[in-house]
This record gives structure tokens, C-alpha cells and sequence, in this order.
């Protein structure tokens, strides 16, 4: 954390605060991939300082996050809360154990008469040292072998009792453990109490961290980059708070399950009490925050998205390849993918990707993403006599989910590949060697990532007719010109969607050619982070 006083600082402080809950991946979810790219961005401005402040269990997963971004962990300082006795103790007790474990695993195999003793390596222990030093080696494992001795024969007793113990104590949770599988069982009341203890936990560790916060008085303005945490009401200095969208508002019987509730109701709650707010467009803004939510449109900021870049991933050291080289490139990460993950997929194992047309979604499966529709589209093109075009899609597919049954119902799997959890290099390669990328979304709290990934690596888009596409459109309507028929399409109707893929697998680089002046027309990312940081200051 950084010292002294501010008024002695000639870059000005600023600070994001995080309070995502553990078991949350920040790889995978998008609002982390935002947080990337802002962050990369931020950090890139020669007269701003970074500050993130989170909970212990999120150092790990942050610093690898934006490691993958590029962003290396002296870019930036970290603010963070102290982890507990028994977390420590917990971590010394897994390291120890990784280092001691090939130790175990060859004296077990001694044992089992898989292998024989590694009595050269012990030799040579001795070898490579003097005679003396040799002679005093051998005396200290002598002694500690002959002490280890006596403390097994003097308590031997504490030590079949330990033994016993722990045996009877892993046959009872063995036996529960089989009664909860086969009776599928579930205790409501031990969930519930399991639940309290995680809520009291995490709100402990909120109230350090906002302590923390407020004790420092280096960094006096901080970005809450979500509505999710009421607890930052609680932070003394000045604070914008973004709400990426009210999703939930908008299609309520999509996530009608019983954890939507709490969690709408702490995201209404943080923004009736903020006193500033930025969201990604006007729509959410206007239709959202102000209409919906009831908020007061001067104390809302719009700030849009960045343009997004994949082709640095796409390279050979620091040169700028071309688009054949960089497709060269993908093709061997993707290459290597194969090999690795689909090996045992008799449909995708032999798949000749730049010699094949398919179209690429990187998407959760989340409720508004619509990923059936393009599901739906793609079997409307299987039964066409052209050739054919294949999904790729990065969501998991989960086992009864609506995407599995379709795709089982439709014997879909020869034509769709669920890739979940790719690195940033395999996810540029799928979109350089992809024919089109599609975004088939029913609502996003801005303009979608995937058109300027897919575009920074030489791949056109097609994209929902939505409110949030219109809008960053009709900035440059009068560059535009008819790329919104050529682009957009009704998410709605499968059948549209269908006749606009092949009309663009068709008609690749007209459409690219065509989208060029929107893709020059989003920011850089240092351009962004600027906005957020001057709002701030508002």
C-alpha cells in the first residue's frame, strides 16, 4: 500500500474495490474480463496510480487474471485483508504436504515391490560431499532416525490410540458419506447452518476490508465495478458505484429461482443509497436506472466499452504478423487444443479448422445469451443442401440443462463443440480461424465484447437487433450506411438468423470491409480507464 502524504504524490490515487465471494471464477465470468481490460488500461496512464482492494481469498484468482491480461502484479499495489490463523495454517500444512509427497509415493512403491530402493541416490548423498562432512551427515540421520525411535517406543500407546481414532473417524464419514449418495438425502438444516457460517464469515472479512479502506487516506476515490456489495455504503470517501445492467429487472421468469431474490434486493439496495452511478449505455440508463429503479439521471454517468484486442496473442515475440501468419499461428494453438482436450471426441478430434466453416459464440449460458435460437439455426443449415457449417461455443454443457436436451434430441453432436474454460491464446485462434462470429444475446449491459475480439484477429460479426447494438450504431450512422441490415438480426427468430449466417459465411470479407469503421470507432482501453478515473472526481 502506498505511504506518505497526497499532497506529495504528483499522479493521482485511485482505487477499485472487490468483494466477489469465494468459489467465484473471475476468469470465466465477464465481469472479470472487464475488469481486465479496464485494469490493463489504468495502469497503462502515466499519471494515475492503482490501488485494488479485495478479500484475502481473491488474491490468487486476481493476480492470475491479470496476469493472463498482461498486467503484472508490480503494475499495481493491493489492499488486502489478513488471512486467518487456521487459512495459513491450512496452506503450510498443503505445501508441506506437495513437497513430501513423491517422498511417499516412492517408498510406497519400495513397498509394494513396484520399484527397488533408491540406495545410489543415497550414496551419492555422500559422495559429493568431503569425508567429514559425509561422516557428519551420516551421524545426524542417525540421531534423528534413533530419536524418532524412541519417541514411537515411549508413546506408543498415545499413538495406537491416534491411529484408532482417526481409522473409526474415516469409516463413519466413509458410511455417511455412501447413506447421503444412495438415499440422496440432503440435510436442510445443515445447508442452512453452513450458509450462516459463510455469510458471517464473509461479512466479518467485508467490514476489514472497509476498515482498512477507511483507516488509509492515500486513495480518496474508488470504483465499485458492481452493484453486489451493500457494504461499500460503509466506505468514508468518495465512491462510484457501476451497474453493468438490471438483468434480472428484464427478464424476471428467466432467473426465477429462490437465490435471485436476496440478491436483486441487495443490488436495489446499493443503488437507491449510492450517491453516483456509471453504467455501459444510455439504454440501461434511461429504461433501467432511471425508469425502472426510479434514480436520478444527473447523478448517472455513460461510459462505454473499449475496444477489445486478441491479436496479441497471436504472435511470435514482438512482431505484428499478418493475417496469414497469425491464422498460421492459430491453427497450431488450436492444433495443440485438439490433441490435448479432444482426443477422445470422435467428431472434433480430426476437425481441419481452417478448412472448415463454422461460427464461433464466446458466451456463459446464462438465461438472456438465447443460445438456443442459435442452436435452432444452425440445425435450420444442417438439413441445407450447401455446405455445411459447425458451432463452436465456449459455455459448459450441463448435464439436463435446455442446451443438452436440444442437443441430444437434435444429435447435434458432430455439429456443435462446447469448448468451456480456453485460454486467451485458443480463444483468439477460434475466433481468427472462425468464418463468423455470432452474438445471438437477448440483452447486454452494453455494446458486446465479441464483435472487436473477433474483428482485432481479421473475423466479421453478426449481432442481435438490440437496443444496445442501435445505439452504438447510430453514433456513426452516416459511416455505417447499410451494415445494421447486413449485421443485425431478430434473435427472436432462428429462421433470420439462419438466412444471415449463410449470407455471411458467403460474403466474408464484404462484411468485414463493412464493419471497419465501427471497429475503429470504440476507444482504447487507457482511454476508458481515463474517463473512469476523471469521473471519480465528479
Amino acid at each position: 500500500m502506498f505511504v506518505g502524504n497526497p499532497q506529495e504524490h504528483p499522479m493521482k490515487d485511485d482505487g477499485i474495490f472487490l468483494g466477489y465471494d469465494k468459489n467465484i471464477p473471475l476468469k470465466n465470468e465477464g465481469l472479470g474480463r472487464l475488469l481486465a481490460f479496464l485494469v490493463s488500461g489504468w495502469v497503462r496512464l502515466p499519471d494515475r496510480r492503482l490501488t485494488i482492494a479485495c478479500p484475502y481469498w481473491l488474491v490468487g484468482d486476481l493476480k492470475s487474471l491479470l496476469e493472463d491480461h498482461g498486467v503484472s502484479s508490480e503494475r499495481y499495489a493491493l489492499l488486502r485483508t489478513e488471512e486467518p490463523w487456521w487459512v495459513q495454517l491450512q496452506g503450510r500444512l498443503k505445501a508441506a504436504e506437495r513437497r513430501i509427497r513423491p517422498t511417499v509415493h516412492r517408498i510406497r512403491a519400495w513397498i509394494r515391490g513396484e520399484s527397488s530402493p533408491e540406495g545410489l541416490d543415497f550414496r551419492r548423498l555422500f559422495a559429493a560431499k568431503p569425508w567429514y562432512l559425509g561422516f557428519l551427515t551420516g551421524l545426524t540421520l542417525a540421531a534423528i532416525a534413533a530419536m524418532v525411535l524412541w519417541i514411537v517406543i515411549r508413546f506408543w500407546l498415545v499413538f495406537l490410540l491416534l491411529a484408532g481414532a482417526f481409522a473409526i473417524y474415516g469409516l463413519w464419514r466413509r458410511i455417511t458419506k455412501k447413506r447421503r449418495i444412495h438415499g440422496g438425502q440432503v440435510s436442510p438444516k445443515r445447508d442452512i447452518r453452513k450458509q450462516r457460517r459463510r455469510t458471517k464469515r464473509y461479512a466479518k472479512q467485508m467490514q476489514r476490508l472497509v476498515d482498512q479502506i477507511n483507516e488509509q487516506h492515500v486513495v480518496r476515490n474508488w470504483l465499485i465495478p458492481t452493484p453486489f456489495w451493500p457494504e461499500v455504503h460503509r466506505i468514508t470517501h468518495r465512491k462510484s458505484i457501476v451497474c453493468p445492467d438490471l438483468v434480472l429487472q428484464e427478464y424476471p421468469l428467466r432467473f426465477a429461482d429462490a437465490g435471485s431474490e436476496p440478491i436483486y434486493s441487495r443490488i436495489l439496495h446499493t443503488l437507491q443509497e449510492a450517491q453516483q452511478l456509471i453504467c455501459y449505455s444510455q439504454t440501461v440508463k434511461s429504461h433501467q436506472l432511471v425508469h425502472g429503479v426510479g434514480l436520478a439521471s444527473e447523478q448517472i454517468e455513460v461510459i462505454g466499452h473499449g475496444r477489445v484486442e486478441l491479436s496479441d496473442y497471436l504472435k511470435l515475440g514482438k512482431t505484428n504478423p499478418d493475417q496469414a501468419e497469425r491464422r498460421q499461428i492459430a491453427l497450431e494453438h488450436l492444433r495443440s487444443y485438439q490433441r490435448s482436450f479432444l482426443s477422445s471426441n470422435p467428431y472434433w478430434n480430426r476437425f481441419v479448422w481452417d478448412r472448415s466453416s463454422y461460427v464461433f459464440y464466446s458466451s456463459q449460458a446464462r438465461g438472456q445469451k438465447n443460445i438456443l435460437s442459435l442452436l435452432r439455426a444452425i440445425e435450420i443449415l444442417r438439413h441445407r443442401g450447401e455446405d455445411p457449417i459447425r458451432l463452436v461455443l465456449t459455455c459448459e454443457r450441463a448435464a439436463g440443462s435446455q442446451i443438452d436436451s436440444f442437443v441430444s434430441e437434435h444429435q447435434l453432436d458432430a455439429w456443435v463443440l462446447f469448448a468451456p474454460g480456453v485460454s486467451n491464446q485458443v480463444l483468439a485462434s477460434f475466433y481468427c480461424l472462425a468464418s463468423l462470429a455470432v452474438n445471438p444475446t437477448l440483452f447486454e449491459g452494453g455494446f458486446p465484447f465479441t464483435f472487436t475480439e473477433a474483428y482485432s484477429v481479421g473475423t466479421p460479426s453478426l449481432l442481435s437487433d438490440i437496443s444496445m447494438v442501435r445505439e452504438k450504431l447510430a453514433d456513426g450512422e452516416n459511416e455505417t450506411g447499410c451494415l445494421p441490415e447486413r449485421m443485425l438480426f431478430d434473435p427472436m427468430n432462428p429462421l433470420d438468423l439462419a438466412e444471415k449466417i449463410r449470407w455471411a459465411v458467403a460474403n466474408r470479407q464484404e462484411l468485414l470491409a463493412l464493419q471497419s469503421g465501427l471497429f475503429g470507432a470504440f476507444p482504447s482501453w487507457e482511454q476508458v480507464a481515463r474517463r473512469y478515473s476523471d469521473s471519480l472526481r465528479r
